[in-house]
């Protein structure tokens, strides 16, 4: 097959063949982004085996030209554009110390015991330093992709696991400007003061720019070539002020981190980002080469180290600064991967020569392994969390006191409301007549504090902690109402309370008919599916739209504010 796909290129006019390779390295792309969403994984390591594939390590029909090179470098421009314009200073501050003190204790202590071990298997300092800055950095990526599908992004554990990776993206851009120069300390220092330098240039462009946006707004085709244009600007800027052009792009995407139009210049470029990014990762898939056998024992330590030992770095971090095993837990367990920030700082290392194509592919095939194991150790995160419980209780001597967040639990109550959010909150209405008589239990710290400021019953935690079942005792309650969308939670819930009481009237919510009839068949009593509802509701509301448009759209608007007033006591 090899020989015949060989033959096929040889046959292929010289003017075509660019346009050959990169039509391949793109099918290739898509083929194995496809299979990879199938068993829900990430795409950057589906894009990277697309490169091992065409590449000299399997069938070789691509050879990584000066074109692909070049393209491959747009690539991680706009990947650095992307990652500019996803930075958040005000959201590091809303998380506040916590997340900065986990970002730069685990990032130090990791890179400590890295540095030591490579160091004693014999490796040179530059080694040494692209090694550790694989274990220590996250995939910003994959983790948000993944607590986005778990609705985990609002909760306490989200949110200081975005401030971490916040932190550790600050501090990348630094090793890249670091790394992309001569290993002085003399280099390093200028280089970090051309950074500086160039950084107050982007605010004042950025300030100046904001006009030329907002006239190119008013047509999407001449937004797109402005976003663009100003995306080469600073790159070129970058590259006339001695620094590297992937600096500059990223400093393009902070300058436009606080722009009025930043959500709709993302959407007009990120079809263009994606596929430059597709040609960038298959690319480096292309260029790695089999692990030598002498080096084997340091691709298991890295994995170890990544998968094993930053999560328990991160867990010791998180619970020294008050907050419980749990949220301890769960923020190590989510970071437990490398990240696609040490991929640009590997592609540069090679680039430059810094390190040899042998350990370019051991830190690559790292850094696939652990983004790719990261999403069963997420999904499976409540059975690892109860596996880890014994362990984990070591800790309990810490004092916990980030974490008190509850109201009204004197009382015995009667009913119990597991979530809410959006459906939660209509069901919490229609008892407000009888708050002393119910508890809410929510994983989302802002609607406790909210909650508690209405003086309503309420708790932080959620059921799928084992701790939140015992702190409860579960106190025999008439009714539990669950709107949470985790199957197993819910399952675990109608298995517990009917140990309990067997006349405990429960109402899940069911994401599917499928899930609807599970929960029936585990002893549920009514399963509320949205999406049927929403369908029987919305079949009536058309009726009453061609009725009276103004008048219902008034009336929803009006029911919206009221509801959200409840929660939050401020309009929209």
């Amino acid at each position: 097959m090899v020989g015949t796909l060989n033959s096929l290129v040889l046959l292929i006019p010289e003017n075509f063949i660019i346009l050959f390779e990169i039509g391949i390295m793109i099918i290739a792309a898509g083929l194995l982004a496809f299979i990879f969403k199938l068993l829900r994984q990430p795409r950057i390591p589906a894009y990277i085996v697309a490169g091992i594939i065409l590449g000299p390590l399997a069938l070789g029909v691509v050879s990584n030209s000066e074109v692909i090179r070049a393209l491959s470098e747009i690539g991680v421009a706009f990947l650095l554009f992307f990652a500019g314009m996803e930075i958040n200073f005000k959201g590091l501050k809303q998380v506040g110390k916590a997340a900065t003190v986990v970002g730069l204790s685990e990032m130090f202590l990791i890179t400590l015991i890295t540095a030591g071990i490579v160091f004693g298997l014999g490796f040179n300092i530059i080694e040494i330093v692209y090694a550790t800055l694989v274990v220590a950095f996250s995939s910003t990526m994959v983790v948000i992709k993944l607590l986005t599908d778990k609705h985990e992004l609002g909760t306490l554990h989200g949110r200081i696991i975005i401030g971490v990776l916040l932190v550790q993206d600050i501090i990348a851009i630094l090793a890249l400007t670091i790394l992309t120069t001569n290993f002085t300390l003399q280099t390093i220092a200028i280089s970090l003061g051309k950074a500086l330098v160039f950084a107050i240039f982007a605010f004042i462009l950025a300030k100046i720019s904001e006009p030329v946006f907002k006239s190119s707004a008013k047509s999407s085709e001449l937004l797109f070539i402005t976003s663009i244009s100003f995306l080469f600007i600073f790159a070129l800027s970058a590259y006339m002020f001695g620094l590297s052009v992937i600096i500059g792009s990223f400093f393009a995407g902070v300058a436009l981190a606080n722009s009025t139009f930043k959500t709709e210049i993302m959407g007009r470029i990120h079809p263009l980002s994606d596929f430059f990014g597709a040609i960038l990762f298959v690319s480096l898939g292309m260029q790695l080469v089999w692990i030598p056998r002498e080096l084997w024992g340091l691709f298991v330590i890295l994995i170890l180290l990544i998968m094993l030992v930053k999560p328990w770095i991160i867990f010791l971090s998180v619970r020294l600064l008050g907050f419980t095993n749990r949220t301890s837990f769960l923020t190590g367990n989510s970071l437990g991967q490398s990240s696609e920030f040490a991929l640009i700082i590997l592609i540069a290392g090679l680039s430059s020569a810094q390190i040899s194509s042998d350990m370019f592919s051991v830190l690559v095939f790292v850094t696939i392994i652990t983004m790719s194991l990261t999403s069963y150790f997420v999904k499976y995160e409540s059975g690892l969390y109860k596996l880890a419980r014994r362990p984990v209780k070591a800790f309990d001597f810490l004092p916990t006191k980030k974490e008190e967040l509850n109201y009204g639990l004197e009382r015995k109550k009667k009913i119990i409301i597991l979530g809410c959010h959006r459906i939660g909150t209509l069901i919490l209405k229609k008892f407000i007549n009888k708050k002393d008589e119910i508890l809410v239990i929510d994983h989302n710290p802002s609607i406790i504090k909210a909650l508690i400021n209405k003086k309503i019953p309420s708790l932080y935690g959620d059921f799928g902690n084992p701790e939140i079942v015992e702190k409860l005792g579960f106190i025999n309650p008439e009714m539990i109402i669950s709107t949470i969308p985790d199957k197993e939670d819910n399952i675990q819930l109608i298995k517990k309370v009917r140990e309990i009481n067997k006349k405990t009237i429960i109402i899940v919510v069911g994401v599917s008919i499928d899930d609807a009839l599970d929960y029936y068949e585990k002893g549920a009593d009514y399963v509320i599916l949205p999406k049927l509802l929403s369908g029987e509701r919305i079949s009536h509301v058309i009726g009453k739209v061609r009725k009276n448009r103004n008048g219902l759209k008034k009336k929803e608007i009006s029911s919206l504010n009221d509801l959200h007033f409840f929660l939050y006591k401020k309009k929209k």
